[in-house]
């Protein structure tokens, strides 16, 4: 019986997410999907990819506040552009999952998924369950849905993992970041900032205190965001949030050999 293993890769890990315009890292990507194959070919293992937004979804959400709704023309203008952003950056990934003979099957989140008032609801996993019954590989994504409420709002990839992780048997959740894992503060603007090994029910409240936002062009509330939704999503599901910056964290990971952060709350 294979184990389900659940990766996202970060919006910063696949794009320069402070680029105000769509940017790919390209070189990070194919080595993911080189790393991700050899994870494949163990055939120890079903996969579900879901990926960020980053510079291809969040710069033109923020400038249009479309997390907040569509109620003009130039939203809907807008969320069509940012709409066809997302497929161009899920294309990229899927291209190169297939240059390394993996069986990658895209489901863009707004073809099914719909929130009320920017709050999810869940969805039919029932998709997802029939394409790795087929030995597919599914590939989500954070998207702009239709809201009955408000128009148009934003689920993020982090939700979506968490929704799977709980709706499917599930042994454990990777998350590639651009830094190591959860710090005390942010490691990119403070020397001092330390890597949280593990964060448990006993040290939750205390992190999320010490996760700041920055400026980036986020909407899903970034690291805090994340953590929040997590605590909410993934109980005892094990979690590891690792640099997907750097070759061979995947592996590493899966190998407990990983230095990142774990998340373990019940």
């Amino acid at each position: 019986m294979k184990k389900l293993l659940i990766i996202k890769l970060g919006g910063s890990v696949i794009t320069y997410k402070d680029s105000p315009t769509p940017k790919a890292r390209l070189d990070t990507i194919k080595r993911l999907a080189k790393e991700i194959a050899q994870i494949y070919q163990q055939n120890k293992y079903q996969l579900i990819l879901v990926h960020g937004a980053g510079s291809f979804g969040h710069p033109i959400a923020k400038k249009y506040n479309l997390h907040q709704g569509m109620k003009t023309k130039q939203q809907e203008l807008a969320f069509s552009l940012m709409d066809q952003q997302m497929i161009e950056l899920n294309s990229i990934i899927i291209q190169a999952l297939l240059k390394n003979n993996l069986p990658a099957i895209s489901l863009p989140p707004r073809s099914f998924v719909q929130q009320s008032a920017g709050k999810f609801a869940g969805f039919d996993s029932q998709i997802i369950k029939n394409c790795l019954d087929q030995n597919q590989i599914p590939v989500l994504f954070g998207d702009g849905v239709l809201d009955d409420k408000w128009g148009c709002s934003i689920i993020s990839g982090d939700t979506i993992v968490s929704y799977l992780a709980q709706k499917l048997h599930t042994h454990q959740v990777i998350f590639l970041s651009d830094v190591d894992g959860i710090y005390t503060s942010d490691p990119k603007t403070d020397q001092t900032a330390k890597l949280i090994p593990e964060i448990s029910n006993k040290n939750f409240n205390k992190v999320i205190k010490g996760l700041t936002p920055t400026k980036r062009h986020d909407v899903t509330g970034e690291m805090q965001g994340k953590i929040i939704s997590l605590q909410r999503g993934l109980k005892d599901v094990p979690v590891a949030i690792v640099n997907g910056l750097k070759a061979k964290t995947l592996q590493q990971v899966l190998m407990q050999a990983s230095t990142g952060t774990k998340l373990l709350l019940n």
